[in-house]
């Protein structure tokens, strides 16, 4: 049995209704991966702190920036060099 446990910082958003989601993307895992059906099991768990996942970190400019939160402070501690893609 091979278990996948997706980390995320909104958990209402992975499982879907009903849990739909997660059948979706264990059914896809099986495909790609050639596993046997019913030989994957994905979990979901939420990120314990955000502050050391530097996808979450990611995520969290990204929305800043298409909020149009001034970025310029971030020269201050110390970032010299920042690539965005929208």
């Amino acid at each position: 049995m091979t278990e996948i446990i997706i980390l995320a910082t909104s958990m209402q958003n992975v499982p879907g209704e009903k849990g739909q989601q997660v059948c979706r993307l264990t059914a896809v895992v099986q495909k790609r991966s050639s596993f046997p059906e019913g030989s994957v099991e994905l979990y979901t768990e939420k990120v314990a702190t955000r502050g050391l996942c530097a996808i979450t970190q990611e995520e969290s400019l990204y929305y800043r920036f298409l909020g149009g939160l001034a970025m310029w402070r971030r020269a201050c501690y110390g970032m010299l060099c920042l690539d965005v893609t929208l």
